[in-house]
């Protein structure tokens, strides 16, 4: 009986110092751990960083499409003769930020108005074109 008991008790003691050896986690899991996490948060901080430029991009697409409406429409307003005659022929400006040059041909009933906007910062550039007819 003696010996039975002796056995138990070695038994137990060895299997709470293996327990109390597995608790927590060893410095190398740590590691692993911590570098899972920051390529993680890294990627997150990349996408969250695209997806602004993204918005930013739209909002100076928007603002040129304004500004091109609002040029187009104040020269379509000009009467056809003097539309393309001396100083209204071509022209350039800045508008909130935005380069803008235009130019205008005389066709024989129509006025063709060809606008380019140039985005600051991204050096994009668009181009616009319009017909106004001459009656």
């Amino acid at each position: 009986m003696i010996g039975r008991t002796s056995r138990c008790t070695r038994s137990r003691t060895r299997s709470r110092t293996r327990a109390r050896t597995r608790r927590g986690a060893t410095l190398i899991e740590l590691l692993i751990a911590s570098v899972m996490l920051v390529v993680a948060i890294g990627g997150l901080l990349n996408t969250s960083a695209e997806i602004a430029e993204q918005m930013g991009g739209s909002r100076n697409q928007l603002i040129a499409a304004g500004v091109a409406q609002a040029r187009l429409d104040s020269l379509a307003s000009i009467s056809c003769n003097a539309l393309g005659a001396g100083s209204l022929a071509s022209g350039t400006g800045v508008t909130r930020g935005i380069r803008e040059s235009w130019t205008v041909t005389r066709t024989t009933y129509a006025r063709q108005i060809s606008l380019t906007l140039t985005l600051p910062r991204r050096s994009q550039t668009f181009r616009y074109s319009t017909l106004v007819p001459c009656a």
